[in-house]
C-alpha cells in the first residue's frame, strides 16, 4: 500500500541521531523523517512553525537546512531543550576547557562522598563507588560497584563497608528545589511510599552530590552553560531512586518507585552525559559540512501556549509541521515535574494541551483546545501551503473528531503517510492493542475554503477493512494485520474528505477494528452486523 512507508528503507547516517538523543522526552519522530518533509514542503529562507515544539527536532531540521523556524511550548523543559538542541554553533576546545574548569571546582568534592579504602592497582589512588545496590532482593544487599576514576579501570564488587563517606549532611548554603508535588498527579505511582517532595527521589549523598555540581554550572557564565545544563538535566532521573538495574526512568511513563533501586555516583554519571552531548554536537558541526548549507537560519522559541499565538503574524507561515499532544497517552507536565523544579521553572497548565481528569479535563475539554490550535494554524499559515500533523490515538473518537475539526476550519487533505513507530518496542512488537505507526497527515489551505453542502454519506468499519485487505492483494504485498488499525484510520480520514461520516464511529475501538480485520482475513466475512 502507497501509504505505508518502509522506514528501513530510508538511508541516513545513524550517528546523526546523536543530536535527536540529546536529552530524554517522548513522542520523539525520527530526524530523516522531518528531513524529508522539510525538503518537500519548504525552500531556503521560508518560515516553519512547530506550535508544540518538543525537544525540538523539528527546529533543528529547519534551522539546519536554513530555513527560519518558530517554536511554541508549554512545556519550560521542552523549551530549555530545543534551545539547547537547535543551537548550533559549537568549539569542543571551548567546551572542553569549560568541563576541566567544572572537574577543578567540584570534582573531589563529589568523589569524595563516593571514596572508598580500596586503592587501585595500576595508579594507586583509591577507588570510588559507582553503583550501590539498595534492597532487599539483591542477592548481596551490601554490594557496590567500585572503580578507578582516574584511570579508567574496571568496575568490581565490593561490600560497603570499605566506604570511608562519614554521615553525609546537606550543605544549607547550596540550592535544592524544595518543591512540593501537588496533592493529586493523574497517574500517581509514588505518593503511597511517602513521596512528597522532589527530594525525596534522591538519596541524601546524590542530593548534597547534585547540589555541589549545580552551584557550579549554573551560577557561573560559561559560553556553553545551556550545554551542561542539559547533561546535569539529564543526569537527574538517572542518579535517582526511580532507577534500579533492569529498569530505566521513567520507561512506564510515570514515576514508579521500583522496591530494590540503585544509587549511582552522580558525577560518574554526569560525565557519561557530559560526553553524549560532546559527541552530539561534534556530530552536527559534521551534518553541516556534509549538507553544504553555509548559512544557518534563525530561530526564535516562545514558552506559551499555541493556542493563541500572538507573536505571528496572519498568513506569514510557509509550513507548519507539529505533534501535538496524543490525549490522556503523556503527562507531560506530570513527568516533566522533577526536570522543571531543578530548572526552577514551572509549568502552567490551565493552557496544557490534554486529557486528565485531575485537572478536569476529559475528550470535550481536549477536543475544544485542539479546535483551538487548528483555528490558530489556519490563521498563520499562507495560502496555498502545507500543514503536516504527525498523530497517533487508539481512540477512533478522537480521530475523528480531530479530522472532522481540520476539515470544518478549511483545510483540504494533501497526503497521508503512515511511518514505522519510534517509540516503545513494547507496544510495536507485543501489544497487540496498539497503534504500531505514526501517521503524518498532510493538509494544503486552499486560497478559497471549499463549501462542502452536499449530505454526508454512510460507511461502515467493515467495508473500509474488506478495502483494505483486497487492495493489499491486488498489489501483491503482504497484509501485516499489526498495522491495520493505522490503515483503517488513514483510509477513514480519506473517506471523511471525501463527504462519508464513519457509522457509530464513537463505539469503536481499536481491539474492535484489530479482531474484524482478523475475521474477514480468517473466513473471508463477517456473519451480521459488527456494531
Amino acid at each position: 500500500n502507497d501509504l505505508l512507508v518502509d522506514i528501513s528503507g530510508i538511508k541516513f547516517d545513524k550517528k546523526y541521531s546523536r543530536v535527536a538523543n540529546l536529552h530524554k522526552y517522548w513522542a520523539r519522530k525520527p530526524w530523516y523523517i522531518i528531513e524529508q518533509f522539510t525538503d518537500r514542503y519548504t525552500k531556503i529562507g521560508d518560515v516553519v512553525l512547530d506550535p508544540f515544539c518538543g525537544s525540538g527536532i523539528i527546529g533543528y531540521e529547519a534551522v539546519m537546512k536554513n530555513r527560519n523556524f518558530i517554536g511554541y511550548d508549554l512545556n519550560p523543559l521542552a523549551c530549555f531543550l530545543s534551545e539547547a538542541t537547535i543551537k548550533n554553533h559549537f568549539d569542543k576546545n571551548i567546551f572542553n576547557k569549560e568541563l576541566e574548569d567544572i572537574s577543578d571546582k567540584v570534582k573531589n568534592r563529589i568523589l569524595k562522598l563516593y571514596q572508598t579504602n580500596f586503592k587501585c592497582e595500576k595508579c594507586g589512588e583509591l577507588k570510588h563507588i559507582t553503583i550501590s545496590y539498595i534492597g532487599s532482593s539483591f542477592e548481596n544487599k551490601d554490594e557496590v560497584d567500585i572503580a578507578c576514576l582516574q584511570c579508567g579501570v574496571s568496575k568490581t564488587k565490593e561490600r560497603k563497608k570499605i566506604t570511608l563517606t562519614e554521615k553525609i549532611k546537606l550543605d544549607k548554603n547550596l540550592w535544592i528545589p524544595n518543591i512540593e508535588f501537588p496533592k493529586k498527579f493523574y497517574k500517581d505511582r509514588f505518593s503511597y511510599k511517602g513521596i512528597k517532595n522532589v527530594q525525596d527521589f534522591f538519596t541524601k549523598r546524590n542530593l548534597l552530590a547534585l547540589s555541589i555540581l549545580y552551584d557550579v554550572i549554573f551560577t557561573n557564565n560559561y559560553k556553553y552553560k545551556h550545554l551542561f545544563q542539559l547533561a546535569f538535566s539529564n543526569t537527574l532521573l538517572h542518579v535517582s531512586i526511580l532507577k534500579s538495574p533492569n529498569v530505566r526512568p521513567l520507561s512506564v511513563n510515570n514515576y514508579w518507585i521500583p522496591d530494590d533501586h540503585i544509587e549511582e555516583n552522580v558525577w560518574w554519571r554526569f560525565l557519561e552525559r557530559v560526553k553524549n552531548v560532546n559527541l552530539a554536537k561534534q556530530t552536527q558541526n559534521e551534518r553541516k559540512k556534509q549538507i553544504g548549507i553555509k548559512n544557518y537560519g534563525n530561530y526564535k522559541i516562545y514558552n506559551k501556549s499555541s493556542l493563541k499565538m500572538k507573536d505571528v503574524d496572519n498568513k506569514s507561515i510557509d509550513y507548519l509541521i507539529t505533534d501535538p499532544p496524543y490525549g490522556d497517552a503523556i503527562q507531560y507536565s506530570e513527568l516533566s515535574f522533577i526536570w522543571n523544579a531543578w530548572l526552577s521553572k514551572e509549568y502552567k497548565i490551565k493552557d496544557e494541551v490534554i486529557i486528565n481528569p485531575v485537572q478536569n479535563k476529559g475528550h470535550d475539554e481536549f477536543i475544544s483546545q485542539i479546535k483551538k490550535f487548528v483555528e490558530e494554524a489556519y490563521r498563520v499559515l499562507k495560502n496555498e501551503k502545507f500543514f503536516t500533523l504527525c498523530f497517533q490515538n487508539k481512540n477512533i473518537q478522537i480521530w475523528i473528531d480531530i479530522i472532522e475539526i481540520i476539515k470544518k476550519t478549511g483545510f483540504d487533505l494533501a497526503d497521508i503517510k503512515i511511518f514505522d513507530t519510534y517509540g516503545s518496542p513494547y507496544n510495536k512488537h507485543w501489544a497487540k492493542f496498539s497503534p504500531k505507526s505514526d501517521l503524518y497527515i498532510t493538509f494544503i489551505k486552499k486560497e478559497k475554503k471549499n463549501k462542502t453542502t452536499k449530505e454526508l454519506k454512510t460507511f461502515y468499519i467493515e467495508e473500509i477493512i474488506k478495502k483494505i485487505i483486497n487492495d493489499s492483494k491486488i498489489e501483491k504485498v503482504s497484509f501485516d494485520i499489526g498495522k491495520g488499525y493505522d490503515l483503517f484510520v488513514a483510509y477513514t480520514i480519506e473517506k471523511i474528505f471525501d463527504n462519508y461520516q464513519l457509522s457509530d464511529y464513537k463505539k469503536i475501538q481499536i481491539k474492535d477494528v484489530i479482531n474484524i480485520f482478523e475475521t474477514i482475513t480468517k473466513y473471508g466475512n463477517i456473519q451480521g452486523r459488527i456494531l
